[in-house]
């Protein structure tokens, strides 16, 4: 993976890495709006079956102006997605877990190349819906 990536027009660069996480950082909305974004792995136990599983965190930080668009707030958008699964055996393919990833991408958003995408994402965090 590269060092610094680019989303939606922002510009993360990383700030660090080793074996376990990395995080990367972007002033692309200037130095008073921050955003990062972290990825992490992890070995855990899984508390039903007792069997051991990967971790995969990737996480974005987004700060924004307060509703007065004037102030940064204090409190960020964090959006973040674990994905989770068996090792050894019970590992899935490379498809089945980026069927997952994609199944909830087209739930939350729509582009124009997908027709079937839900766009879901105002619902349920905007207004609240089930």
């Amino acid at each position: 993976m590269n060092a610094n990536l680019t989303v939606k027009a922002k510009v993360y660069n990383q700030v660090y890495s080793d074996k376990t996480e990395s995080l990367r950082r972007s002033v692309t909305d200037g130095a008073t709006l921050p955003h990062t974004m972290k990825i992490a792995h992890s070995d855990a136990t899984d508390s039903a079956t007792k069997l051991p599983i990967k971790r995969h965190l990737f996480r974005i930080d987004m700060t924004h102006l307060d509703t007065g668009a004037v102030n940064p707030s204090p409190v960020p958008v964090t959006a973040y997605m674990v994905v989770q699964h068996g090792v050894g055996l019970y590992q899935p393919t490379s498809t089945a877990i980026e069927l997952v990833v994609d199944s909830v991408c087209q739930a939350l958003v729509s582009t124009a190349a997908d027709a079937s995408a839900l766009d879901l994402a105002d619902e349920i965090f905007v207004s609240q819906e089930q």
